[in-house]
Parts: C-alpha cells; sequence; structure tokens
C-alpha cells in the first residue's frame, strides 16, 4: 500500500473550533428560555481556559496550548453568531 505524505495545517485547532462550536450551540439551544445567552458563553470560554489549564497542571501526558484557547473561544462565538441568526428569523419558539 502506498504512503501518501498529506499534512493538514492546524488540523487540531479546526477541530477545537468545531467542538466548541457544537458545546455552545447545545447550551443555548437548551437554556436559552432559562438564563442569559452571554452567560451561557462566557461559561463555555471560562471552561475551554480551565481545561486547558489542567492538561498542563494536573497531567504528564497531555499539554496546554494557548491556541487552542483562542480556537476555543473562536468556536463559542460562531456559535453564539450561529444562534443569534437563529433566534432572528423567529425559528425558535
Amino acid at each position: 500500500m502506498p504512503k501518501y505524505d498529506v499534512e493538514f495545517n492546524h488540523l487540531d485547532k479546526w477541530q477545537h473550533t468545531f467542538a466548541y462550536f457544537t458545546l455552545a450551540i447545545c447550551w443555548l439551544f437548551a437554556l436559552y428560555k432559562k438564563t442569559n445567552k452571554y452567560f451561557i458563553v462566557f461559561g463555555c470560554i471560562i471552561f475551554g481556559i480551565i481545561i486547558e489549564i489542567l492538561q498542563s497542571t494536573v497531567t504528564n501526558y497531555r499539554t496546554g496550548d494557548s491556541l487552542d484557547v483562542v480556537a476555543n473561544s473562536i468556536g463559542v462565538i460562531i456559535g453564539l453568531l450561529f444562534f443569534n441568526q437563529i433566534s432572528k428569523k423567529n425559528l425558535l419558539n
């Protein structure tokens, strides 16, 4: 079987962005009637920061990365923008 050298630069940052986009969307749709959406966004961003800090301090097989925090935060903000577009169009009950 031939081996192909295919590189995806910063693929893990895209994965972080998508994961935190999904996290934010799930929480926003689940709790938009019960709490302020900015509290949810703040909580998701703080969660991403805490996870990166714990990876670098508690484990010896994982490392924290400040670019992961940036990717996480971008995913949450994109999730908020997506949620705002959905709610603007009155698709939410």
